[in-house]
């Protein structure tokens, strides 16, 4: 059960500390006073997001912290599954710095919204007037009935299942796409694949060495003749150049006695014959090499133009880029054939987790359904009971072909409140008063199963008065046996129902409002159910009328 209750720093609120007793206790207060500021803050410690426009000085931080007593060890499973320390006095914050950063703790462990929200919405329920709205939702619809036929844990069981389908799904779906796409571009990278295969291209330096030949071809006629006339003149029989230095040779060698430098130019006059032997042997092996071919020559253009074609054509700069781009088609071609393998072992996948999902989803179905005369019986029983003597109340499932995020269920709620008028859903057709009464019977039941240990209603009894209000204070009267339930109310019959009543109110200074909360005394008691019966100004029959709730 809710202990204390502290709030700091939270829009009209400079500081608040409030302490909670067991069984019913009740909230009231003028319109405005700061009810609903109150809620806003404890919405917070059930995981809301908020930002700093909640705090009125921005120097300091935004604080909102309970203390909950557990009555046993049957949430020490939660607490261990979010590696909590459990303690049965328990105590969670929220805090929202200056900066705008928002921080939760839960004994003093660091936690984030998730897990702030997993633990709390098992010690409190606030229920809030928005959730008259979310009748209209299925999801809220669907989660009632969950709660009420204690298949929350299946449910959470199959979505963890139903979220791996989904996830293969969308992978096998994902994976198709790319492979559509990549089909259609399959025969123009087959294509240039083939082309470069086609061409059998040489290392790197292939293009240099067939432009050479080329070139030697080209010319191969002028070059014989220059080579041969260069050759004749260096070996002519007449007179050769070898012939003439073997003479230099012998003139200088004679004067190696008389003149120093003989023995160095003989030497050097020997290493010119021998070069000029190479150049003789050079100039006859490449003028054998410059023959005359033009297939020949025609053929290595051919090869030259292919090659160019094809760097010009897949933009590569040399043969080594071409062949790059060779490996980039084929490992392009190869995706492909890698996609269609890795759908097939999706599609595998994805037909075994339908299976395991549309039996998990069939199985919570069937025990969804077997609650919903127990349901019905019970939520009519206490609608007639709050004066809807005709009430009719149906829970209907249409089930969908394929598996949601719920299993197979669409849950409706119908409802009628007179005879003549068959069951319609209930979020069309509901009054005011009528929506109250529902949103109170639907949590009676949902308590009872959930066990929150500690619920809290936000003016559920709007709408109704008179009779039907001193029958719904009396069933949350009858709730506050089991939990411990704290109502915000406007009506005096549910006020003089609670054993501890606060009223919500507003201080004045020079500056500005603050809204304040206090534990009322009898006498002070007594006066405010007054007020509301009559208003501002208190009559004598309003406070007798008080007297005599009070009594009851």
């Amino acid at each position: 059960m809710l202990k204390t209750l502290s709030i700091k720093n939270y829009l009209l609120i400079d500081s608040i500390e409030l302490s909670f007793d067991s069984g019913f206790s009740v909230i009231t207060g003028e319109t405005g006073a700061g009810k609903s500021i109150i809620l806003g803050a404890i919405s917070l410690l059930l995981g809301k997001r908020a930002d700093t426009d909640v705090m009125v000085d921005k120097t300091t931080r935004c604080v909102v912290e309970a203390s909950f007593r557990l009555k046993n060890e049957n949430l020490r499973s939660i607490f261990s599954e979010n590696d909590l320390d459990f303690d049965l006095n328990t105590i969670i914050r929220r805090e929202i710095l200056p900066e705008g950063k928002s921080r939760a703790f839960i004994n003093d462990t660091p936690v984030n919204l998730s897990v702030l929200k997993s633990v709390s919405e098992k010690l409190l329920d606030l229920h809030s007037q928005h959730e008259n709205l979310a009748l209209g939702l299925m999801s809220y619809r669907t989660q009632i009935i969950d709660i009420a036929s204690h298949t929350t844990e299946d449910v959470r069981l199959y979505q963890a299942e139903f979220q791996k389908y989904s996830s293969v799904s969308s992978e096998l779906e994902a994976t198709k796409k790319k492979l559509a796409a990549a089909l259609k571009e399959t025969d123009y990278y087959k294509f240039q694949a083939e082309q470069i295969e086609s061409a059998k291209l040489g290392d790197n330096a292939e293009l240099g060495y067939l432009e050479e030949q080329s070139l030697l071809l080209e010319n191969a006629t002028e070059i014989k003749s220059a080579l041969g006339n260069a050759l004749n003149a260096l070996e002519s029989e007449e007179i050769s150049a070898e012939t003439l230095l073997r003479e230099a040779k012998s003139f200088v060698s004679r004067l190696s006695p008389k003149y120093k430098h003989a023995g160095i130019i003989s030497e050097r006059l020997d290493s010119v014959i021998i070069e000029l032997r190479d150049i003789s042997e050079q100039l006859s092996s490449d003028a054998e090499k410059a023959e005359i071919n033009p297939p020949l020559l025609e053929k290595l253009n051919a090869r030259i133009d292919l090659i160019n074609k094809l760097l010009l054509k897949h933009q590569a700069s040399d043969i080594a880029e071409l062949k790059t781009k060779y490996q980039e088609y084929k490992s392009y071609l190869n995706n492909a054939e890698e996609l269609e393998e890795k759908i097939s072992t999706l599609t595998a996948d994805q037909n075994k987790s339908f299976e395991k999902v549309k039996k998990m989803a069939d199985s919570l179905s069937v025990k969804r359904e077997k609650s919903f005369p127990a349901i019905e019986k019970e939520i009519t029983g206490i609608l007639k009971e709050l004066g809807i003597v005709h009430a009719v109340f149906n829970v209907k499932n249409e089930k969908s072909a394929e598996p949601a995020v719920q299993g197979f269920d669409n849950i409706s709620f119908l409802f009628s409140a007179n005879k003549a008028i068959p069951p319609q859903q209930l979020e069309k057709i509901a009054s005011g008063g009528e929506f109250s009464r529902l949103m109170l019977t639907l949590k009676s039941v949902i308590a009872q199963a959930a066990s929150v240990p500690t619920i809290i209603f936000d003016e559920i009894d709007t709408g109704v008065s008179g009779e039907i209000a001193s029958k719904m204070g009396k069933i949350m009267n009858s709730l506050a046996g089991d939990f411990q339930v704290i109502s915000i109310t406007h009506l005096p019959q549910v006020a003089a129902m609670g054993k501890t009543h606060y009223k919500v109110y507003k201080n004045s200074d020079d500056n500005r409002s603050f809204t304040k909360i206090k534990v009322l005394s009898e006498e002070e008691r007594l006066t405010e159910i007054a007020s509301m019966i009559s208003g501002e100004k208190l009559s004598v029959q309003a406070i007798e009328n008080a007297k005599i709730l009070l009594q009851n």
